[in-house]
């Protein structure tokens, strides 16, 4: 992995599609296991989509309209609307909101990958959600609160070092209930659930399951 060094302000400038000649052109280097990660999800994500029943609303690159006004105080030179908005620049909404904030960079891989998709599609607070209960399936004592913190790090280290392959599975499993639950609360959102268990599919192909 390559550390990543900040120079927002350095002024360069991408005319092909790589992922990492995009990072260049966000004027950061990254890890490369961000840009592997995120060249999976901009893949399960797709372009602009704006369907009425999605309650996320108007998204473009897996970036909603909310997401994007919210990201806009934190990020410089973001597009009003989604519409407009690059591939560099849902590159750079996703490191910063995203992988940064759902310490993937604290977490081995594929786990880093797992948590780092459910925090795009089901945010960073129910990624953690999704984390814990799953420890606590294990048989972690911490509580779900959906906030990642010492004690669910050490909880998931402890379940790593002894049964990897379990916590990968839990956490795929958490993620599985999650849209089960969300279906359960609203039956309008039956019509998402091929595209929601496809995607926990071939992440967990991704995982090395």
């Amino acid at each position: 992995m390559i550390e990543r060094l900040a120079i927002f302000h350095a002024a360069v400038y991408c005319n092909h599609g790589a992922d990492r000649a995009i990072a260049v052109d966000l004027g950061v280097k990254v890890m490369d296991r961000f840009l592997e990660a995120a060249q999976i999800i901009l893949g399960h994500e797709g372009g602009l989509v704006d369907d009425p029943l999605d309650r996320g609303g108007r998204t473009n690159l897996g970036v909603t309209q909310g997401t994007l006004t919210s990201a806009r105080a934190v990020i410089p030179d973001l597009p009003e609307r989604v519409d407009d908005l690059t591939r560099a620049q849902a590159l750079s909404i996703y490191k910063a909101l995203y992988w940064d904030k759902a310490k993937c960079d604290d977490l081995p891989e594929p786990v880093d990958f797992l948590m780092f998709d459910a925090a795009i599609n089901c945010g960073v607070g129910g990624a953690a959600l999704q984390l814990q209960k799953a420890l606590m399936r294990l048989g972690a004592n911490i509580r779900a609160d959906g906030a990642i913190g010492p004690l669910t790090m050490a909880a998931f280290w402890s379940a790593w070092d002894s049964q990897k392959w379990r916590v990968i599975a839990a956490l795929l499993m958490q993620r599985v209930r999650w849209h089960n639950d969300i279906i359960g609360r609203d039956k309008t959102q039956l019509r998402f659930i091929h595209g929601w268990l496809n995607r926990i599919l071939e992440n967990s192909e991704t995982a090395g399951l």
